[in-house]
């Protein structure tokens, strides 16, 4: 596996913030799985919290249809006259006290941006992925993505979600096809293939009722702005 993808999984997480970083991030060329063939998996619905002391942020799994999810992505980021050092964002019990300490607003808690994928999933060699579609990264002509992003999903308890990203600049697909199914042959046969992943995975946790207040109100500041 190439070193720079070893070390990007923190870069990852500003997928979150900038749709267009993905380019560098060895995305796939091609999708995984069949979006109008899969099922989402109502345990992931909701809002998740994205652990990280530098990119905080959330992302809300909304199921568009039976199939796919509406994937939305916001950043949490300080007001001009906030201060969230004391704050250890990098776990969900700081983002936690942040909640219950902190308003919504220039003195408090605000976000910048917001972020749209279309995600799915699918099966391979009893291992689940899962593929997002940035939306609104498209070719001119034809308005269809021309890549995607790919994660291996791991969920240590019912609370938390792991996401590992698939490099798909691996040597693994050096000499794959540019189709879907020759992509997924290749995944199945390394699925278990650590070398093929960033080493840190995306670490999202469930929010709770209250702190889905929290993101809420910060929601509806981004839509107010």
């Amino acid at each position: 596996m190439r070193a720079k993808t070893r070390s990007i999984s923190g870069a990852a997480l500003m997928l979150l913030i900038i749709p267009g970083i993905v380019g560098l991030l060895a995305c796939m060329p091609v999708p995984i799985g069949d979006p109008e063939r899969s099922r989402v998996d109502p345990e992931l619905n909701g809002v998740w919290y994205l652990a990280d002391d530098s990119d905080p942020g959330f992302y809300a799994f909304e199921p568009y249809d039976k199939r796919t999810w509406l994937l939305t992505g916001m950043p949490l980021e300080e007001g001009p006259d906030a201060d969230f050092s004391d704050y250890d964002l990098d776990t969900h019990a700081g983002f936690a006290a942040l909640a219950e300490a902190e308003s919504i607003g220039d003195d408090g808690a605000v976000t910048s941006k917001v972020v749209l994928y279309k995600a799915w999933r699918k099966k391979l060699a009893s291992t689940w992925f899962m593929t997002w579609e940035p939306k609104a990264q498209f070719e001119e002509e034809d308005f269809a993505p021309d890549m995607w992003i790919v994660f291996r999903i791991e969920r240590p308890d019912a609370d938390t979600l792991h996401l590992y990203m698939v490099n798909g600049e691996d040597d693994v697909f050096e000499e794959v096809d540019k189709t879907r199914r020759a992509y997924e042959r290749a995944l199945k046969k390394n699925a278990r293939n650590d070398e093929i992943y960033a080493e840190d995975p995306i670490r999202l946790t469930r929010l709770t009722s209250d702190e889905f207040e929290f993101f809420s109100l910060l929601a509806d500041e981004a839509i107010a702005d």
